[in-house]
């Protein structure tokens, strides 16, 4: 005799149906053996209550260029220059697949996973497959020397634009965690601040605490307005090949070359989870300036 909810079809097999708050659910017991079928009868109505409180939503099946389109609509927590980056990146691959260049195909690859991901996470498949290999984009190891610095600190015209730059430099901190600073943020010898590693503490020296002393109010300036504006004082300083990011990289290098700072310590000031990171990203840079010597 088969236990309750257990019923067997025309063809021999036996269901297992249960109507759960209006709703039925049938599911195949996958036997003609009543026996068998009463032993599962357990795993049975524990799988329809997890298929009525659980339900699967449908998968929906769109090409990638479609998924491109829903992906960038949708409201991320992106900075302006992400959300650039990443529909540059992504239409670079719809027009044209993966460029030539190492760093372009990392972002690229990288940017293509990441979408494919989240559609992946709201039941969403694409007709493009994951890239197994993201490949490593060459690292960026451009420093300012001393000369540079000397100009970018002291002859950028634009005096509050001047202090910003050194204010930067002094505390190594990234561009995206100096935005959106307010008063409050600031404590006699560090600052709070979320960049992209999340929350932080931002040391303070005394050149950075001696900045502050001079300026009122807080820097009201956007990422993409301290991009180009540090590029447009460059050029008139003469200074070729730099970006805004690579006063953080001399800020670390310096540190490590010139005033001896143990990496670990670096590390800690660079907000890097890892000293792993920061000798990934230091030690290319380090190995010219080792001695000569022979074997």
């Amino acid at each position: 005799m088969l236990k309750k909810n257990l019923y067997k079809g025309r063809n021999g097999y036996i269901y297992y149906r249960k109507t759960i708050k209006g709703r039925p659910i049938q599911l195949p017991a996958h036997t003609i053996s009543e026996s068998i079928a009463n032993k599962l009868h357990s795993a049975l109505e524990y799988q329809a209550l997890n298929e009525f409180y659980n339900p699967v939503k449908e998968t929906r099946l769109i090409p990638f260029r479609h998924l491109v389109i829903e992906y960038l609509a949708h409201k991320h927590l992106w900075t302006d220059d992400s959300r650039d980056m990443t529909t540059r990146a992504l239409y670079k691959f719809i027009n044209d697949g993966v460029p030539e260049n190492p760093n372009s195909a990392a972002i690229v690859r990288g940017r293509v996973n990441t979408c494919i991901k989240w559609g992946k996470d709201r039941n969403i498949r694409t007709d493009q497959q994951p890239f197994t290999s993201l490949l490593q984009g060459v690292p960026r190891t451009r420093v300012f020397d001393d000369a540079e610095m000397y100009l970018i600190l002291n002859r950028i015209e634009d005096e509050d634009f001047r202090l910003f730059v050194n204010f930067a430099y002094y505390t190594g901190a990234r561009r995206g965690e100096l935005v959106g600073l307010k008063a409050y943020n600031f404590k006699p010898l560090y600052f709070e601040t979320h960049g992209k590693t999340g929350k932080r503490l931002i040391r303070l020296n005394k050149q950075a605490r001696e900045i502050l002393s001079k300026k009122v109010g807080m820097w009201e300036y956007k990422e993409n307005y301290i991009t180009h504006h540090f590029k447009k004082n460059l050029r008139n300083l003469e200074i070729t090949g730099g970006r805004f990011h690579d006063l953080r990289r001399t800020f670390g290098y310096n540190l490590i070359t010139k005033k001896n700072m143990p990496i670990f310590k670096v590390s800690k000031l660079l907000g890097h989870t890892s000293v792993v990171t920061t000798e990934k990203h230091y030690a290319p840079l380090l190995a010219t300036d080792i001695e000569d010597f022979t074997l």
